[in-house]
């Protein structure tokens, strides 16, 4: 009871910011590509180079059967890489932006928060422009949007509990920012996003089940590549982890929060 009270307080205090919440993440994606030649177009053109060498690769060496392979990781590689970018960006946040922190009086979770809704921001940019790449391919999943928009808050929503967590840690335990790497490497690994739960093993399949991002990357895929409606077990699974991982991330920020300005 303690607890849901302190994160409806938070919530209520972060949302009172939300004008600030916006500025700092609009700053941050016009610094990003303010002397970039492409801009915002970054932003479809990574996950086309990253798609066009995973389908290379396997495609051409390990001969994936898959129809539409290119589609298929495309479908995969533009949720991750919202999802990889905004970890890394995240773990930084507070310890960037620690100046702020000590001038101004305003919530702390505004700064992980709002470097997802940057990268939400950009991501949102590349994914409607690829989305016409799937509808040209396959009509009929414009019935799904509706579907798209749910599996698009909840990402949004998990990554923010992540970052959270991340933001406080790092300031706490500098070794995060070196761990993250290697740990994201490995989780890109075992989310299926240039293969399905289906190609593997059945003995390695639990790998699968446990990883949170299968839930969402599976959803997408649902939504724009195949065509259908996500199974009721990936729908539970995407509200389910965005729950959680929300309620830890705020969990941990508050518990940590008194350190901050101690290891800054």
């Amino acid at each position: 009871m303690r607890f849901s009270i302190m994160l409806r307080e938070r919530i209520t205090k972060i949302y009172s910011y939300r004008g600030n919440l916006w500025k700092i993440a609009f700053s941050r994606v016009k610094a990003k590509y303010s002397n970039a030649f492409l801009g915002v177009f970054w932003a479809v053109v990574n996950p086309l180079l990253l798609m066009l060498v995973i389908t290379f690769v396997f495609t051409f060496i390990f001969k994936a059967e898959i129809k539409n392979f290119p589609l298929f990781v495309l479908a995969g590689i533009i949720p991750w890489m919202f999802f990889s970018s905004s970890l890394f960006d995240a773990a930084g946040s507070i310890i960037n932006q620690r100046g702020l922190l000590q001038q101004f009086n305003i919530p702390k979770e505004i700064f992980p928060i709002s470097v997802v809704l940057a990268n939400f921001l950009e991501f949102i940019a590349g994914f409607c422009t690829l989305y016409f790449v799937f509808l040209f391919f396959n009509f009929k999943i414009i019935s799904l949007v509706p579907f798209l928009f749910i599996v698009l808050f909840l990402h949004f929503l998990f990554i923010c509990g992540i970052s959270l967590m991340l933001s406080v840690l790092n300031v706490v335990y500098r070794d995060i920012t070196h761990f993250l790497g290697v740990m994201l490497m490995l989780w890109f690994w075992i989310t299926p996003i240039f293969y399905s739960s289906e190609m593997l093993p059945e003995q390695l399949r639990w790998v699968i089940s446990i990883n949170p991002m299968s839930c969402y990357i599976q959803y997408y895929r649902d939504v724009i590549f195949n065509g259908n409606l996500p199974s009721i077990s990936i729908f539970a699974g995407t509200f389910l982890w965005a729950i959680v991982s929300l309620i830890l991330g705020f969990k941990v920020f508050s518990y940590f929060e008194k350190e901050l300005f101690k290891k800054l």
